[in-house]
């Protein structure tokens, strides 16, 4: 669809925490985002993390409270989203990371509430199937990454009370099947030792595979970690101490992150102090490259086609936080804030280039 600020190059999905619903805008060349009218699709209670399957045009979303996962066929021409036959299936209890291979072969489900990750194969008609042995165990799984190949699964242990598995980031090799297997030494675990309750929630693998990234929430910071030959992870080391000059608001509490398509900067989402943090990453390695404000209670982010433009759902100010990426420095230059009736506690945000 076109809009009056520019040829729509993008739709964005965006999940609403608070009525179960995903909502669609488009994405206009210039950055600007519009609502589609009509477009908002019931999915489950508690929506949130979601995945887009590029080879069968799908798009998947974790529903926490429903224990479901829902599926929707994707109209890359006008953004329309038609729920697959079977959708919602079922998870395990309360789903919250979700994440599909590059090939379209699986989608993996982090059932945090029962200590499992959820696989499912992806048919040709797009129609999920549980692969054998699944569930497969894990520590209370919160977010999920896979590296580029589709053959390691990571996953951060986020458990709901302070006890084991604090600071850990499991490995698992991934088959032709899709079953898991843990990977030799896993889980593993961050640079930080709190002597309180830590968690790493955001993770993001970086496109050349060589880097993983985890936001530990409670320590304030995020932490690189360099990957292996066997998919085995080893902590680069912790965020760089804040300058004197950065007031307590810089890197509060992370909780979602992306890396640019060009692999030179990640971003991460403060949702305590309501900002977006810049790093550049050299070696792994991350340095500080600018904070730029948000809403209240950023959650997720995600790119345009082409790294030019970011975007942050804000969940309590159901709004949406656009931002121009300059692509020398990192940096984060606000343009507009979009605030729309459907939004309800708008949690996570992908979007999918457009095929008109």
């Amino acid at each position: 669809m076109k809009s009056p600020s520019g040829q729509s190059m993008a739709f964005a999905f965006i999940t609403n925490t608070g009525s179960g619903t995903v909502s669609t805008f488009s994405v206009a060349s210039n950055g600007v985002l519009l609502p589609v009218a009509g477009s908002s699709m019931q999915s489950g209670a508690g929506a949130e993390f979601m995945a887009f399957d590029a080879v069968h045009k799908l798009l998947f979303v974790s529903n926490q409270q429903a224990s479901t996962l829902s599926v929707f066929a994707v109209n890359t021409s006008t953004g329309s989203l038609t729920a697959m036959s079977g959708s919602p299936i079922a998870t395990g209890t309360r789903p919250i990371g979700v994440v599909v291979d590059n090939g379209g072969r699986f989608v993996f489900v982090a059932d945090q509430g029962s200590n499992g990750i959820s696989v499912f194969s992806i048919g040709a008609s797009g129609t999920l199937s549980p692969v054998p042995g699944s569930p497969f165990p894990a520590p209370n799984p919160y977010g999920l990454a896979l590296n580029p190949s589709g053959t390691v699964l990571y996953a951060t242990n986020f458990p709901d009370s302070q006890m084991s598995d604090l600071n850990t980031v499991s490995a698992f090799s991934v088959s032709a099947t899709g079953a898991l297997a843990p990977v030799a030494g896993s889980p593993f675990p961050d640079a930080n030792t709190l002597s309180g309750f830590a968690s790493g929630i955001g993770i993001v693998s970086e496109p050349s595979g060589k880097f993983l990234f985890v936001g530990d929430h409670m320590a304030e910071s995020v932490v690189p970690f360099t990957v292996n030959a066997s998919g085995g992870i080893t902590p680069v080391s912790a965020l760089p101490t804040p300058a004197a000059s950065c007031n307590t608001s810089c890197h509060n509490n992370p909780l979602r992150l992306a890396v640019d398509p060009a692999d030179r900067f990640l971003y991460a989402t403060d949702v305590a102090a309501g900002t977006v943090s810049s790093f550049s990453i050299n070696g792994g390695n991350l340095s500080p490259a600018g904070t730029a404000p948000a809403g209240q209670h950023p959650f997720g982010l995600a790119f345009a086609p082409g790294g030019g433009f970011l975007y942050v759902v804000n969940k309590v100010d159901n709004s949406i936080s656009s931002y121009a990426v300059n692509a020398a420095t990192g940096q984060l230059s606000p343009m507009n804030t979009t605030s729309a009736n459907g939004l309800n506690a708008p949690t996570d945000i992908v979007i999918v280039g457009s095929t008109m």
